[in-house]
């Protein structure tokens, strides 16, 4: 392999109107992203940048994707009030990630196996690059560390960039030959925009129902009012105190909003009682949570979340249900919701009972520490109560007489 020879004039020029077309698809894709999560979008733009990278001159490529970002930055700076920083910061990671491509792509390669591993390697540098730069850019503002927002990156937009960077090469391997059979390329991305779009938008739409099911469940009891949007509120409050962040909080606080969702199937006539409930009347109670798991089982995006759902009636010393799991052997997110919905349960009205203050219920879960529920957590709920309410003092100091704690 060798490097292209300089840059003439005349090959400024001529790639002018290719530029032009490449800037006007990198401008149009970036005004529609596919949101992954709220601080993280997937564009379809990585078919014209690689097309670029691949058959522009270097500093036309540069000059191409950075006055393209600089003007989509600079429209979303006046809709959405983003700092001047962010656009530098936005236009100055695509020339870098222009320049870490171009020393793949700009290799003149002596065959044919040759010139499709430099379509490879000029993909796979870009992909890297575009995934290491964002992850540093999203970090400051999600509060993240680098190297999770690069696996939130690698796991929810691998498949998308894969297609189309696939699609990216055929159409280079196309244009090397004949470059007005780009134009072939306009089908198929617009198609694949589509498929990830309905695709998002199907899971959304399943989230939302299965979180209407949750409310659903909370209002068949008048006590028990949006319970679930409490706990996952505050669950993702602990996880913070715990310095849990990225994919795998994101789904303890998705499996928090619907870890009652079972209860759907459990009659009025027990969720409602006032009274004690029977051994066996207890038995169908507790089936909620194996009801959940089986539930969230049948939809492949909340699958993951299940044994969270299944455990957060699990008990630290191992006397909880269905499966008696002990200590650290119950999963870490059930731990979290465990807690937390004890809280929340402690904390609201009952037939048989006033809420009890957050001080007395701060107490209570002091008592069950190590015994009921994982030490650490509970530590983390009390210091999240005292950040909230401005005091050190939150649990008092000594645990309340003669109260069992009961989670929802």
């Amino acid at each position: 392999m060798n490097l292209q020879p300089s840059l003439g004039v005349e090959t400024i020029i001529a790639s002018m109107p290719l530029a032009l077309g490449l800037a006007v698809s990198l401008f149009v894709a970036g005004l529609y992203p596919i949101h992954i999560t709220f601080r993280i979008k997937v564009y379809v733009t990585t078919i014209p940048t690689y097309l670029a990278v691949i058959l522009l001159p270097p500093p036309i490529a540069a000059l191409t994707l950075g006055l393209t970002t600089l003007i989509t930055e600079v429209r979303a700076m006046a809709k959405k009030g983003n700092y001047p920083s962010d656009v530098a910061t936005a236009v100055g990671r695509w020339v870098l990630v222009t320049a870490l491509a171009g020393i793949f792509a700009h290799l003149v390669p002596t065959n044919r196996m040759e010139q499709i591993l430099l379509l490879l390697g000029t993909a796979v540098a870009m992909y890297l690059g575009d995934v290491v730069t964002c992850a540093f850019e999203v970090a400051p503002m999600s509060g993240e560390p680098p190297w999770r927002v690069m696996m939130t990156l690698l796991r929810e937009g691998t498949i998308v960039e894969g297609v189309q960077y696939l699609l990216a090469i055929l159409g280079a391997i196309a244009a090397l030959q004949e470059i007005w059979s780009l134009i072939l390329l306009a089908l198929p991305t617009v198609i694949v925009y589509f498929a990830f779009k309905n695709a998002k938008e199907m899971q959304d739409s399943t989230s939302k129902l299965l979180e209407n099911m949750a409310d659903a469940v909370d209002l068949r009891d008048p006590y028990t009012g949006g319970h679930s949007r409490r706990v996952a509120d505050l669950t993702s409050k602990v996880l913070h105190a715990l310095d849990a962040s990225g994919p795998e909080a994101t789904l303890i606080v998705a499996a928090a909003r619907v870890h009652d969702i079972g209860k759907i199937g459990i009659p009025d006539a027990l969720l409602k009682k006032q009274e004690a409930l029977s051994l066996e009347e207890w038995t169908v109670m507790e089936s909620h949570t194996n009801h959940g798991a089986e539930l969230l089982a049948r939809y492949p995006d909340f699958s993951r979340g299940m044994d969270f759902v299944r455990s957060h009636h699990e008990r630290w010393d191992g006397k909880g249900y269905p499966r008696h799991l002990k200590g650290l052997d119950i999963p870490f997110g059930a731990r979290v919701i465990a807690v937390v919905d004890a809280f929340d349960a402690m904390t609201s009205d009952r037939p048989y009972r006033q809420a009890l203050t957050v001080e007395q219920a701060a107490q209570n879960l002091l008592a069950g520490r190590g015994k009921q529920w994982d030490p650490k957590i509970v530590d983390a709920l009390i210091r999240t109560l005292s950040k909230q309410l401005g005091r050190s003092d939150i649990a008092g100091p000594l645990p309340l007489a003669g109260f069992a704690p009961a989670a929802e």
